[in-house]
């Protein structure tokens, strides 16, 4: 089993901000004679603290990727939460694309191909060419395993 999230790479950006927000903030405080003033600079500094940083932070803590030997599981939200199953016997193919800032941070999408226009999307993972190998490792296993498995449990239903 092996549980990923996305590249922290992506957080890079909103810390920057933060401490841009938190330098600039603290200078402009003390620097404003009037108090509305003082305060209307920290008003704003919030502001941009919770807009870029505590939001990306939010959206990157958010999603989660579980790879087992049978299945891929998609988890994201902290609020509401969502959850998708890829069975590795339904994928078809399994591809890899990268910006070139993904390319230069060492992560990538991982897209997985279940037939019928369907996809479900690893975003941002770190190493997604190894990612790509284990799941099409995986996805060959189950597709020559489920057969034998249907077999044993007597399933002749017709996959969908």
């Amino acid at each position: 089993m092996a549980e990923l999230r996305s590249n922290a790479g992506v957080l890079i950006l909103p810390s920057l901000i933060l401490i841009a927000t938190a330098a600039a903030t603290s200078y402009f405080a003390f620097q404003l004679p009037e108090e509305w003033q003082r305060l209307a600079v920290g008003i704003g500094g919030i502001v941009i603290v919770l807009v870029g940083f505590v939001v990306p932070l939010w959206v990157w803590l958010s999603r989660r990727y579980t790879i087992t030997t049978r299945r891929t599981v998609m988890r994201d939200g902290l609020v509401v939460r969502n959850r998708r199953e890829v069975l590795h016997a339904r994928i078809v193919e399994i591809g890899v694309r990268r910006s070139p800032w993904q390319v230069l941070a060492g992560s990538g999408d991982v897209i997985l191909e279940l037939g019928s226009g369907r996809t479900a999307v690893l975003k941002g993972v770190r190493s997604p060419l190894l990612v790509q190998a284990a799941l099409t490792d995986l996805a060959e296993v189950q597709r020559a395993v489920a057969p034998s498995r249907r077999a044993q449990t007597g399933d002749v239903g017709v996959e969908r």
